[in-house]
């Protein structure tokens, strides 16, 4: 049998040797004086060799008691009619493939999977949070290593910026990803989900719609501030289009028809994954021809600042509204005030809500309402525009309802 004594005193030589210990372990004894404890036995009639760690006895590899204790437990796989071997090969390859599954690669295939079935939108925010939140902090970190305190920490980014709602939807997010991949088996754990309730959010603040006096005081204000041509542009057609802000900054203008009067937004751009009409006004059409000129060639009617090749940023609308002082109110609000106004004009809520293009409850309907009422809606649109033109003007307006 082995012992501590033998094994320190154990001579190199220019061939490796075995010094026996008990039951098929051994000590080999390497040319390079490297010293290695090993078990060998047999398994369905073919002989294994299983190598448990290197000789120490100052506790940086294995001692002769915690070789004796691994072999111990060979010895009971083998019993169990399993081979060691085989078992710490597996062990390899989980520990391998967990050192592969970071969370930047996890949550790349993530996005990929969910590209076709989610708006491009939601695909842009979520990887905007990641790259500049997330992946800074947690990317490189295996999935089986990341715990409760490190989805916090990616987190915390955007709650020292202020934005607590920003900081709760990235752990949703990251909660979404570690469901995922518990589902296709490259982990067992949701740190995420361990981590709800961590982030106190503030409720929502629900912006609401402007009357006419400030509607008319916000486009003058825009029209008087000077700033970009391009941005009073946008304003006054999210004004008269009520389209969400994403759907006019990413239009192309392939998407334009003059002639037809139509503005035709591909499903791919939609919210609800739905394409979309909209019927243009006089007044839009003059808006779109005077961008024209202003786009310099860029297919984007709303290029960027920086380059022709990119949409404007989703931030610049809301930072212009900012810098002027209007904070009780975003560029969502021209479609609730359109909402609002449009129903107390007296058209027909059906008329409104299909030109929101908000979602319908029933996919048949939704099917079928496609292109629905599209020329109450072209009526509905011009009767809007030459309202707001009114109202800007500082004209006295009289709703249908109280006209009738």
């Amino acid at each position: 049998m082995l012992t501590d004594t033998a094994i320190r005193k154990a001579k190199i030589k220019s061939r490796r040797y075995k010094l026996a210990d008990r039951e098929g372990l051994y000590l080999a004894v390497l040319p390079s004086g490297k010293k290695v404890f090993r078990y060998e036995y047999r398994y369905l009639r073919r002989r294994e060799t299983l190598t448990l760690g290197t000789y120490s006895d100052t506790g940086a590899g294995m001692t002769l008691v915690q070789a004796r204790k691994a072999h111990a437990e060979a010895r009971g796989m083998l019993e169990r009619n399993q081979s060691p071997a085989v078992a710490k090969q597996r062990e390899r390859a989980v520990a391998a493939s967990q050192l592969a599954n970071t969370f930047k690669s996890v949550a790349t295939a993530w996005l990929d999977e969910l590209a076709p079935h989610r708006s491009g939108i939601w695909l842009r925010l979520v990887k905007r949070w990641f790259e500049n939140d997330v992946f800074p902090v947690i990317g490189t970190k295996p999935l089986a290593e990341i715990d409760r305190t490190d989805v916090l920490a990616a987190c915390q980014p955007a709650r020292d910026r202020g934005r607590d709602h920003t900081a709760e939807a990235t752990r949703r997010y990251i909660a979404m990803l570690f469901s995922w991949a518990e589902s296709r088996g490259i982990t067992d754990r949701n740190p995420a989900r361990a981590a709800r309730g961590a982030i106190t959010v503030p409720p929502t603040r629900e912006l609401p719609a402007m009357r006419a006096k400030e509607v008319r005081e916000l486009i003058r204000a825009i029209r008087e501030a000077g700033g970009r041509p391009s941005t009073r542009v946008a304003f006054e057609l999210l004004l008269y289009t009520f389209t969400r802000k994403s759907e006019l900054l990413r239009a192309t203008w392939d998407e334009l028809d003059f002639e037809a009067a139509e503005w035709r937004i591909p499903a791919a751009r939609m919210k609800m994954r739905e394409a979309h009409i909209v019927p243009l006004s006089v007044q839009a059409i003059a808006l779109f021809q005077r961008q024209k000129q202003l786009a310099s060639g860029s297919k984007f009617v709303f290029p960027s600042v920086s380059t022709l090749a990119k949409p404007l940023s989703d931030t610049a609308l809301n930072n212009a509204l900012r810098r002027l002082g209007y904070e009780q109110f975003s560029p969502h609000s021209f479609r609730r005030t359109a909402s609002t106004m449009l129903n107390e004009l007296g058209f027909r809520s059906d008329f409104i809500e299909r030109q929101l293009a908000h979602s319908e409850r029933s996919k048949v309907r939704a099917a079928y309402n496609k292109a629905t009422y599209l020329p109450e809606r072209r009526q509905m649109m011009q009767s809007w525009a030459d309202h707001v033109d009114a109202i800007i003007a500082g004209a006295k307006v009289v709703p249908m309802k109280a006209r009738a």
